[in-house]
């Protein structure tokens, strides 16, 4: 069937899921919109929290949000939150007679919305965690290596107190390796807050990337 817009203001959980459990069957190509059915809306009662539970009670369907707020740092906040449909009312004027006006956006409003939209949507990303080319620069300049806590005579059998993480000069051990440097045998005079880096260091075999 066509694509269906399902809003729910003024409604339940309880009533949510009968009315999934009578459209799907019927029309499997719809979504749900988290709703406050107030004009205009006060923060306090949006309830963006609303989205991902109607994301883990639905999770076959797409969830978006209607907004009947002023502004639009809510709506933008509930593409953060994963709204992947946002429904606002517009007008051309909000001094004009009704209350629907104060809630909705003028134009330039409406653009602002969909700018902040994309731009938010871009900011998603990825969900993995890692080192990105974009931070290489600051990586260099900021990153923390393992540094001398104390000065280190040659030959003395590295322990946990005689080192710490910093910024170094330049780049040593990173800050995971403090603990697979414990007992190992320096074979250089480190002086304090010197970076020790992997010449400092005995029987340390360098890993080659394949």
């Amino acid at each position: 069937g066509r694509p269906m817009v399902i809003s729910s203001g003024m409604q339940s959980m309880k009533t949510m899921q009968r009315v999934y459990e009578i459209v799907k069957p019927i029309n499997p190509n719809f979504c749900f919109l988290q709703c406050t059915s107030a004009y205009p809306l006060q923060p306090e009662d949006v309830n963006l929290r609303v989205i991902p539970a109607y994301q883990s009670a639905f999770p076959d369907i797409p969830i978006g949000y209607s907004g009947h707020e002023t502004g639009i740092a809510i709506s933008v906040a509930a593409v953060a939150m994963g709204a992947k449909v946002v429904e606002r009312h517009v007008t051309l004027d909000k001094t004009w007679k009704g209350s629907d006006h104060q809630a909705s956006l003028e134009p330039n409003e409406l653009a602002d919305l969909v700018r902040a939209i994309r731009t938010v949507e871009k900011a998603m990303g990825s969900p993995v965690k890692q080192l990105l080319p974009c931070e290489m620069a600051c990586n260099e300049k900021l990153g923390k290596s393992v540094v001398a806590k104390v000065t280190i005579p040659e030959g003395t059998v590295l322990t946990c107190d005689m080192m710490t993480v910093k910024v170094g000069e330049p780049k040593g051990f990173p800050p995971e390796a403090i603990f697979d440097l414990v007992g190992k045998k320096v074979k250089k005079h480190i002086e304090e807050d010197e970076t020790i880096t992997e010449e400092a260091v005995e029987n340390h075999v360098k890993k080659v990337k394949c």
